[in-house]
């Protein structure tokens, strides 16, 4: 059973919101100056810590968060803008029209690893919609994010291996350029996520 993550923006049970950007995009920003521009999708965006790092980064990168908790588009609205950032309440799943086809990236943080594991395939072929032809996606996926004594039942968040990510990204014509452990990353996830970069054929 998924959680309700409306409910949990709303008490503030939050744990995977560090209150920063994530330090793998942060880091991959800095090294890859005027790479990431035009529209960047940001799914599951939270409370919008990586669309603002990628509107400060990218003068010329129209970010947009995408999340299905009214209460998480609604922080993200009230706080000051950071250049283009915008924010879209609704469910990858059923993307929106204005989406579909329409990205150039797509930033990948924390939301393959919240969803159901069965539903991952649904998850790839969302983002592959989304993109244009050639567009990208980066993401950081969390190896093993953590053990079965903290956090029962097997989660959410959601390991995954690197043969699952290549197989299921490569069935949606996916080629991957790079899968590499992070340039920087939160203490407590050192050596449990990989930065992978794919293009959309």
């Amino acid at each position: 059973m998924q959680p309700d993550w409306d409910e949990r923006y709303r008490i503030g049970d939050t744990p995977w919101d560090k209150g920063e950007a994530s330090p793998a995009l942060v880091a991959w920003l800095r090294d890859h100056p005027g790479v990431m521009t035009g529209r960047v999708l940001v799914p599951g965006c939270g409370t919008g810590h990586d669309v603002r790092a990628i509107a400060a980064a990218e003068p010329t990168a129209e970010p947009i968060g995408l999340d299905l908790a009214p209460t998480a588009i609604t922080a993200c609205r009230q706080r000051p803008p950071v250049a283009a950032e915008q924010y879209v309440e609704g469910d990858l799943f059923n993307l929106p029209a204005i989406l579909q086809g329409s990205c150039d990236w797509v930033w990948e943080h924390t939301c393959f690893c919240a969803i159901d594991p069965a539903r991952r395939d649904d998850y790839v072929k969302a983002v592959a919609a989304a993109l244009k032809p050639g567009g990208r996606l980066l993401g950081i996926f969390f190896l093993d994010p953590y053990h079965d004594d903290h956090q029962p039942g097997g989660g959410p968040p959601h390991g995954c291996t690197v043969d699952e990510l290549s197989r299921r990204l490569t069935a949606e014509r996916f080629v991957i350029e790079s899968a590499v452990p992070p340039a920087d990353c939160y203490p407590e996830r050192a050596g449990r996520e990989l930065l992978v970069l794919g293009v959309r054929r």
